[in-house]
């Protein structure tokens, strides 16, 4: 085959991996698979052993994905998924996000001596040796919005050799649709946020009645996200618990001040206007057009079901009692408890545990007092400090 030829079909074949790549990440929802994909794409295109992607949201450089093909990199993605970079120059991908430049290093054990940069060796302490690199700005109309990071090209007969121009490998135009790609996730990220506040503020209507506050709010979906990701649910599906959760208690605007404020046990009729705000909260969300306020009319209806079946409105018990609404009644329960007194690390820890699973199999899924369990630390960091959230 002519050399023109050659090169015509090589050009042709990215092409069509390139067209490929774009329809799927234009259908594509899930932001780290999206992340997952480019990378893998890009060192699939360049022949690189491995790589990392990075984002550049608020001014820090924070980590995305990473793959390396010859060593198992579940502990290095632990370890970059801690770390941020602040945009600065004096790193490789700090310099490349700053100035917007492709930095293209041959043999970075040789010739990293005069850089205006260092570059950190995510790999190497777990006996890889990274050699060549290419590093590429993620661009979306002008400013930049990631960084994508490719270790080793694996050259003719194994060796590792330098990596060629972006332009001559397809990298460039990948690089392009990465932008666009990850300017819409932060794009919707920024969008969920103030979904997430607007339903915060609507949902302290109700919660300020009732004596509580805005920190209540927020802490109660902090602590139902992370019991959700702990027990291995979806990203979305976190997202959404995070996001209904500050909804469960906005029935509570239908309670008059008298009961709300009254001092001493409530009478049976008292009670029963007291538990009838799960039903009115179900019927203020009325019938839902979207699975966002589908899930919220769900843990409103269900987040005071017990899982022995003794709990309102419905006594449901057990499985049949909605995920989120058993998520966000141990979340409710916990802030309660949490909030009772100053909080007191050394003391609480064992007997906020101690408590919560007293109630494993009788108030609580058994699954999510495990999660508790595990993932108590992180959960208890809101109320580290005096006001919380």
């Amino acid at each position: 085959m002519p050399v023109n030829a050659s090169i015509r079909q090589n050009d042709s074949d990215i092409v069509r991996s390139l067209l490929e790549v774009g329809v799927n990440l234009a259908a594509d929802h899930d932001c780290h698979h999206a992340l997952d994909m480019i990378l893998k794409e890009a060192r699939r295109l360049s022949r690189a052993q491995a790589g990392t992607l990075y984002i550049l949201k608020d001014g820090i450089i924070h980590f995305g994905v990473v793959q390396n093909d010859r060593m198992d990199v579940t502990e290095t993605a632990r370890t970059l998924a801690s770390r941020s970079v602040p945009l600065a120059k004096d790193t490789l991908i700090g310099y490349v996000a700053s100035t917007g430049e492709t930095v293209n290093i041959p043999n970075v054990q040789q010739g990293s001596s005069g850089l205006p940069f260092h570059v950190v060796f995510d790999f190497d302490e777990k006996n890889y040796r990274t050699e060549s690199i290419l590093a590429v700005p993620l661009t979306f109309c002008g400013p930049c919005v990631g960084i994508l990071q490719l270790m080793n090209c694996q050259g003719d007969g194994g060796r590792v050799s330098p990596f060629k121009a972006p332009e001559t490998s397809g990298i460039a135009s990948l690089a392009s649709m990465a932008g666009v790609t990850i300017h819409n996730m932060l794009f919707l990220d920024h969008l969920k946020a103030t979904q997430l506040e607007t339903l915060i503020r609507l949902s302290v209507v109700a919660e300020f009645r009732s004596g509580n506050l805005l920190s209540h709010i927020r802490r109660v979906s902090r602590t139902s996200a992370v019991l959700a990701e702990t027990i291995g649910l979806a990203p979305n599906e976190v997202e959404l618990i995070r996001s209904s959760s500050p909804m469960h208690d906005i029935g509570m605007i239908s309670v008059p001040d008298s009961i709300l404020s009254k001092i001493g046990q409530l009478s049976l009729q008292e009670r029963g206007i007291m538990q009838n705000h799960t039903i009115v909260g179900a019927q203020i969300l009325g019938e839902p057009s979207n699975e966002l306020i589908a899930m919220a009319r769900e843990v409103s209806m269900s987040h005071h079901e017990r899982w022995d079946g003794e709990g309102y409105p419905k006594g449901l018990s057990g499985e049949k009692i909605p995920m989120c609404g058993r998520i966000v009644a141990l979340a409710d329960v916990l802030d309660a408890l949490l909030s009772r007194r100053p909080f007191d690390a050394a003391f609480s820890l064992s007997k906020w545990l101690e408590i919560i699973k007293a109630e494993d199999g009788r108030h609580f899924d058994p699954q999510l007092v495990a999660a508790f369990s595990r993932s108590a630390d992180k959960i208890l960091e809101p109320y580290m400090t005096s006001g919380g959230l």
